[in-house]
């Protein structure tokens, strides 16, 4: 239920946003509206998950922000219905963002510390996620909301209930210790998960992930666009295709972790990543709606074998006192660094690009390069070589 209900939120609003922005005559807020979440991921997770770790339950933490963050989701997209202009937009997704960016690794942390067998299991909740994404575009598309922001206000209801959700969750007490005597700093902004930079694989994991993430921005940023540009009806339906694939995809990569290493799940997530992007690519030089469907189906199982996988990775690395901090090092590396990088230099690059004949093919083409990098960097980085060693976790 809880990654069901937090995934229907933002599925009911974020692939929509560049449809609604452009309705309202302000597409030039996309790189800035997609920003903000990125920004206020580069210290908002670490924040919280030391709170986590240290001083309350994860639980009722996620609970908490999810209820409050529920307000400023809400006014952000009344505000675009109202008219007011796309600063006030800008400034109620900000205050949603800071409070919404620790979420996932909270709620990840929660499912971790009660689910015996977790490398198995997890994938199994996780699933949900993916469910909740497709019935919210499902949602929008039929209740024709590909351009309003009714989409938003909506997923402002759907976080209320959520963060009611939390509180009936397994108690999920802070496992850490802080030192008697003067305040630790370092704990209290979540700066000790910063030790895992001193294992190699972890290093190179963590770096892959930052850059991965640079290109990922553009997914949810400029596919949609093409999408109806190319004559989709229902965009926001359409995206859904990665979700139903990643359903597919939670469900094999418990056996895949069982049965095959780990490095090479994370390869395959790479590798799915540079033909998503090359399809989107050749769909603009065809003009053929069926590739851009196809690249979209190829986000599910890219998605989840890297960032599932990931986290899971990241759980068994750690002691369980800071486990909180380290899935929100994560999180801030991804989303907070990647994302927020990611979200300016697409933009920048989309503007760039667009306007040339064959516009969407260097786009796409430019973007399919950066993600085949990241793959020639993994591959050389991480495994033995890297000093992770023949263990499981080498794996």
């Amino acid at each position: 239920m809880g990654f069901f209900l937090l995934s229907l939120a933002p599925g009911l609003w974020l692939p929509s946003l560049p449809n609604v922005l452009k309705a309202q005559g302000i597409e030039w807020v996309l790189p800035y509206a997609f920003a903000v979440g990125p920004l206020a991921a580069l210290f908002s997770p670490l924040i919280f998950g030391s709170m986590a770790d240290y001083r309350f339950s994860a639980q009722k933490l996620v609970g908490t922000l999810s209820l409050v963050g529920a307000g400023f989701l809400g006014m952000a997209f009344v505000s675009l219905h109202m008219g007011w202009g796309p600063w006030m937009y800008l400034g109620f997704q900000s205050a949603n963002a800071l409070i919404a960016a620790p979420m996932w690794a909270l709620l990840s942390t929660v499912t971790l510390a009660n689910v015996t067998g977790a490398q198995k299991k997890f994938p199994l909740f996780r699933v949900w996620g993916s469910v909740g994404w497709i019935m919210a575009g499902v949602m929008v598309s039929w209740l024709d909301w590909d351009s309003s922001p009714r989409a938003g206000m909506a997923a402002a209801g759907v976080r209320v209930l959520f963060g009611l959700v939390c509180f009936l969750m397994p108690e999920t007490r802070p496992q850490g210790k802080l030192e008697q005597g003067k305040p630790n700093w370092r704990k209290y902004f979540g700066l000790d998960a910063l030790i895992l930079f001193r294992d190699p694989a972890m290093r190179v994991f963590l770096l892959t992930s930052v850059f991965f993430a640079i290109p990922l921005a553009a997914f949810y940023m400029y596919a949609p666009i093409q999408l109806k540009e190319l004559g989709d009806g229902h965009p926001t339906a359409s995206m859904t295709l990665g979700q139903i694939t990643e359903i597919g995809a939670m469900l094999m990569l418990g056996g895949l972790l069982a049965k095959g290493r780990l490095r090479w799940v994370l390869v395959a997530a790479l590798s799915l990543g540079v033909a998503r992007y090359g399809l989107f690519a050749f769909s603009g030089w065809t003009g053929g709606l069926g590739w851009m469907w196809l690249g979209i189906a190829l986000h599910g199982p890219c998605y989840t074998f890297y960032y599932v996988t990931g986290q899971m990775l990241v759980d068994r690395r750690v002691d369980p006192g800071m486990r909180s901090q380290a899935q929100a090092l994560l999180g801030t590396m991804v989303g907070g660094v990647g994302g927020l990088l990611g979200s300016l230099l697409c933009g920048w690059y989309y503007s760039t690009t667009i306007d040339l004949v064959g516009g969407w093919v260097f786009f796409w083409g430019g973007l399919t390069a950066a993600v085949l990098g990241c793959a020639v960097y993994f591959i050389n980085g991480y495994g033995p070589a890297s000093g992770a060693g023949p263990g499981p976790d080498a794996q």
